[in-house]
């Protein structure tokens, strides 16, 4: 079968201003290209899959790499023979990925884009692996661990990625 579908997997941590706002006329925009997916807005930033024709992805690419704070996003890309979603969903959360921050006063101050660490190439990655002081703290599920891991890393005892703001208060 060909795979003539693509499906595109993103997300972006940026400020976004009048997020519901966006979130409407995003979801005016692919229902205009006739894109297909989920898509979550919040003030901190965006994180979708979406799928349609080679033609389509490519004229949504360009449209989220021409809004502000959003050129460097980067997509990944895989292709299908079918089409992934049957309806285009966009909507505005208080997260991107829900942990719950907003719901109480300890993490008011935790904001994921102000508390956040410099990136690394992968090449400085390998090299900070290297170094003693540098501590990886292994958020994955279960599954995803066990297919691999770095070694040394702190492994939470956490079923899910919400757990992780108690496991860090408790630790």
């Amino acid at each position: 079968m060909a795979k003539d579908i693509r499906v595109l997997l993103y997300y972006l941590y940026t400020p976004i201003e009048n997020a519901e706002q966006f979130a409407a006329d995003h979801l005016a925009f692919c229902k205009s290209i006739g894109l297909k997916g989920r898509i979550l807005v919040a003030d901190e930033g965006i994180n979708g899959t979406v799928s349609g024709d080679y033609e389509t992805t490519q004229k949504y690419m360009d449209y989220v790499h021409s809004l502000p704070g959003m050129e460097e996003l980067w997509f990944k890309i895989d292709e299908e023979s079918e089409q992934a979603f049957k309806k285009m969903f966009v909507r505005y959360k208080k997260e991107i990925v829900h942990l719950g921050l907003e719901d109480n006063d300890f993490d008011n101050d935790i904001n994921p884009l102000e508390t956040t660490g410099a990136y690394l190439s992968p090449k400085e990655f390998k090299e900070a692996l290297l170094d003693k002081d540098t501590v990886v703290l292994d958020t994955r599920n279960d599954y995803e661990y066990d297919l691999g891991h770095f070694r040394g890393a702190i492994r939470p005892d956490i079923r899910n990625f919400r757990e992780l703001p108690q496991w860090v208060r408790d630790n």
